[in-house]
C-alpha cells in the first residue's frame, strides 16, 4: 500500500495517533481531522484526494453520519470505512446506505483488521461478493450474539417509516400482522434517482435464525445500495441472481431454517416493476391489471434456486404480500 493516501477523521486523540503511526509504518501518506467540516474543508479547499477515508461516527461539530452526506451532496466518490464504538446499529446502517464501504468496531485488538478492510475498499474487483458480505455480517454476529431480544429491538427502530417520499413517489405500506408478532419485515430504499428497491422477509418461519437471517438479507440489500451509491454507471445485478447468492450465503453462514423472502425493484422512470419471490405470495394491482406471484419453495430448503419472477408495468399500484397468516401491503402512487 505504498505511496497510498488515507484521511483519519477521529476526535480521540490516543487512538488516531496509533492508527496514523500503524499506517505510516506500511508506507502509507495519512491526514488527519478531528471531525467532518475539518475534513470537508481539506477536501475542499487543500485539494487533499485521499484513497480511502477513515471516519469516527460520532464527533463535534460534525459527526460521521452528516460528512457523508456532505460527501454524497458534493458527489465526492472516496471509499470510507467507519470506525467507532458505537453499538447502536441505526447509525451504522444509514452510513452503510450513504454509501461507507464498511465497518469496524473499537476497542480494534489487531491493527491487522485494519489493514485487511483497508486492502478490501481499495481493490474490490479482487473480493468475492458472498465473501464480502459474509465478512460485514460477522460484524453483525459478534455484536449481537447471545442476545436475540437486542436484535429483535434493533429491527424494529430499522423499519422504514410507514409514510414517505422517494424519486417522485409517495410509498405507503401497512402491517396487517396478528397482535404481538412481528412476522413479515419490510425494507424499502431509493437505490437511484430512478429505482426503488424493496425487500420482505418472514422473520418467524424459523424462530431460532429468523432475526439473524433478516439481518443477512439487510446486509444484502446494504451492499447493492452501496453498490450502486460508489458505482452509479453499473447497471442493476440480476434480481433472482440477488437471491441465489442469498440462498448460497444462507448455506455458507451454516443457517438451517426456512426463510421465506420477496425481493422487488421499480423504475420510477419507465414505470417497470420486477419481483422475485422465495417463500412469500404477493398480488399486484396496477391501473390496469391483476398479477399473482407464487410463494415457491423459500430459501433454506433449496440447493439451488429456481426462479420465481414476474415483471409488469404500472404507473400506480399496490401488492400485498403474504405468508400463511399475516400480511403486508405496500403502495406506490405519483407525487402529483
Amino acid at each position: 500500500m505504498k505511496n497510498r493516501k488515507i484521511l483519519i477523521i477521529e476526535d480521540e486523540v490516543t487512538f488516531c495517533t496509533i492508527l496514523k503511526n500503524y499506517l505510516e509504518t506500511l508506507g502509507i501518506e495519512i491526514y488527519t481531522a478531528h471531525n467532518g467540516q475539518l475534513a470537508i474543508n481539506m477536501l475542499i479547499s487543500s485539494q487533499v484526494r485521499p484513497d480511502i477515508i477513515l471516519c469516527d461516527l460520532n464527533m463535534p461539530i460534525m459527526n460521521g453520519e452528516d460528512f457523508m452526506r456532505e460527501l454524497v451532496a458534493r458527489n465526492i466518490d472516496i471509499p470510507v470505512i467507519v470506525i467507532t464504538a458505537t453499538t447502536d446499529f441505526t447509525q451504522l446502517d444509514r452510513m452503510f446506505r450513504l454509501g461507507a464501504k464498511d465497518a469496524l468496531l473499537k476497542p480494534i485488538k489487531n491493527l491487522d483488521e485494519v489493514k485487511i478492510t483497508i486492502l478490501s475498499a481499495l481493490y474490490p474487483e479482487k473480493a468475492n461478493l458472498i465473501e464480502q458480505i459474509g465478512d460485514e455480517f460477522q460484524h453483525i454476529s459478534a455484536l449481537m450474539k447471545n442476545n436475540s431480544q437486542d436484535m429483535f429491538t434493533v429491527l424494529k427502530q430499522l423499519q422504514p417509516p410507514v409514510h414517505q417520499l422517494i424519486n417522485g413517489y409517495r410509498i405507503n405500506y401497512r402491517q396487517l400482522n396478528e397482535a404481538n408478532r412481528f412476522g413479515l419485515l419490510l425494507d424499502l430504499a431509493a437505490i437511484s434517482d430512478n429505482q426503488i428497491g424493496f425487500y420482505c422477509i418472514d422473520t418467524e418461519r424459523s424462530p431460532q435464525e429468523g432475526i439473524m437471517a433478516t439481518f443477512l438479507i439487510r446486509v444484502v440489500f446494504n451492499d447493492l445500495l452501496k453498490s450502486t451509491v460508489s458505482y452509479p454507471e453499473k447497471k442493476l445485478p440480476n434480481i433472482d441472481r440477488i437471491i441465489s447468492q442469498i440462498n448460497h450465503l444462507l448455506e455458507d453462514s451454516g443457517f438451517s431454517g426456512q426463510f421465506p423472502l420477496l425481493l422487488g425493484y421499480f423504475n420510477t422512470q419507465n414505470k417497470t416493476v420486477i419481483m422475485a419471490s422465495a417463500g412469500l405470495e404477493a398480488e399486484i394491482t396496477t391501473e390496469k391489471s391483476h398479477f399473482k406471484l407464487a410463494r415457491s419453495l423459500p430459501l433454506g430448503t433449496l440447493k439451488l434456486y429456481q426462479p420465481n419472477n414476474l415483471e409488469i408495468k404500472g404507473t400506480a399500484w399496490q401488492c400485498l404480500i403474504r405468508n400463511n397468516s399475516q400480511k403486508i401491503k405496500l403502495m406506490f402512487n405519483p407525487e402529483y
